[in-house]
């Protein structure tokens, strides 16, 4: 089973990219909403669906996104299209509606109906809550960054996604890159950033 993906995106369309990885090009289903641009460096997190007629993957750009993905596949009638259906919404909204028990709300979603909706809070919301910080409190704080472009809001969304507090790591961003420039790799400036402070629980 393929887990992990490191290399360089080569491809991409709504829905979908191709990543190569030492020559080999991996075409693999990525959330609507993603960030994957061609030419860079990714390191996914990958779901793989086996069939009798087929091997899917399903690639994430954060762990807790591949958890949230995973919980979704062991409520009774979510398979992995559907699951990456529910995921055209950003995670945090999807896991901040679960833990809020609010059906209502998950049913307007794509691809969640009546019925999935109260499946979704009735398997789940104890254990999205197991998570860890950044699942428990929901959805992070959308207030912009004051360099809101495109790589600030990478760094941003990735410190976020490994635990730091809003401001921190606002701040964190900021300060490595200013140290490393706007055109560093994703990858460096998160090294930087995670070097210079600790996320905070």
């Amino acid at each position: 089973m393929i887990g992990r993906l490191r290399g360089e995106v080569i491809d991409r369309a709504v829905g979908t990219a191709v990543v190569d990885v030492h020559g080999v090009g991996y075409r693999v289903a990525i959330p609507e909403g993603s960030t994957l641009r061609l030419g860079q460096p990714v390191d996914l997190h990958v779901y793989t669906h086996v069939r009798e007629d087929a091997l899917q993957l399903f690639a994430f750009e954060a762990a807790l996104d591949l958890s949230v993905f995973e919980l979704l596949l062991t409520v009774p009638g979510v398979g992995p299209v559907k699951a990456m259906g529910m995921l055209r919404t950003s995670v945090a909204e999807l896991v901040e509606l679960i833990l809020a028990g609010d059906p209502g709300r998950l049913a307007k979603l794509p691809g969640v109906g009546k019925k999935t909706a109260e499946r979704l809070v009735l398997d789940l919301r104890e254990k999205l809550r197991d998570l860890g910080p950044v699942a428990a409190r929901g959805t992070p704080s959308t207030r912009p960054m004051p360099a809101a472009d495109a790589r600030a809001r990478d760094l941003h969304s990735a410190l976020i996604n490994l635990g730091f507090r809003e401001g921190t790591a606002e701040e964190a961003a900021r300060r490595a890159i200013e140290r490393l420039g706007p055109e560093a790799s994703l990858e460096a400036l998160l090294k930087e950033a995670l070097l210079s402070r600790r996320p905070l629980g």
